[in-house]
């Protein structure tokens, strides 16, 4: 279990400090950093209970931070070009894509490709997350993974895996090639879809970049097949002293915190 605090983080200045979170099927993460962008908090907590529980149970989730971010990973989401998109619209561009039933709509702007992301968020998760954290910002799980790879050098995949998929963003330097997300049972499945899009592409790729829950074996099997699958590289500070697979979950919050 992750449960990483700074010796230097102070909970009763809890106003200096930006908090992220990130929710899924079988997992709670959030992390707190401070005005530097160090990670000086990162706790990841099983969610057998309902999220209700979770916030009124963690003193952390409950104080007033400077900002609140949060991704609810989903498949449910697409892209939309500036010049076509419509606000008042956005619940209608997700029902090309998906089926919509008791969610809430949000769209964020992506700068660096020229475009909103629209995704849904299940309302209850919304509502609950809200309960505690009224000045939260919903983000995709897709906006971190784009501004990652358009920030890097040369032609990459980046892979973000979570429990039952994965998010793969292809890049050109400031290009974006393709976002998608895949439902998967195991890692032969993620395997295949990144060998498709790879050859899909046709390029000739630098780095094929792994964050999320992506662990030593995973690592393993993606070199049995590509050459140039790594974990991503750790750049906070905070992330020297914890385990490599838990830093691999923590990047995505990274990300977030850095372009929001």
């Amino acid at each position: 279990m992750l449960d990483f605090v700074d010796k230097k983080f102070n909970s009763n200045k809890a106003s200096k400090y930006k908090l992220s979170i990130q929710i899924s099927l079988d997992g709670f993460l959030f992390s707190i950093f401070d005005a530097n962008d160090i990670c000086v908090v990162a706790k990841k907590i099983n969610t057998d209970s309902n999220i209700d529980n979770l916030f009124a149970s963690e003193p952390l989730l409950t104080k007033k931070y400077s900002a609140v971010n949060c991704i609810v990973v989903t498949q449910k989401s697409t892209l939309v070009p500036n010049n076509l998109f419509d606000k008042n619209k956005s619940s209608e561009y997700l029902k090309f894509v998906c089926n919509i039933s008791d969610e809430k709509i949000f769209s964020q702007k992506v700068k660096k490709i020229g475009a909103y992301c629209v995704f849904a968020v299940d309302k209850n998760i919304c509502e609950t997350v809200k309960k505690y954290q009224p000045r939260t910002e919903f983000y995709h799980q897709s906006i971190p993974l784009i501004n990652s790879a358009l920030g890097s050098f040369g032609k990459n995949i980046f892979v973000f895996f979570d429990s039952k998929t994965i998010d793969i963003v292809a890049n050109n330097k400031e290009k974006l090639l393709l976002q998608n997300s895949y439902k998967t049972e195991n890692i032969n499945d993620a395997i295949y879809f990144v060998a498709a899009v790879k050859e899909q592409l046709d390029i000739v790729l630098y780095n094929i970049f792994l964050s999320g829950k992506a662990g030593k074996r995973e690592l393993e099997e993606f070199l049995n097949v590509f050459k140039q699958a790594k974990l991503e590289e750790n750049k906070n500070p905070a992330f020297a002293t914890i385990d490599i697979e838990d830093v691999s979950q923590l990047l995505l919050l990274e990300k977030l915190n850095k372009c929001v």
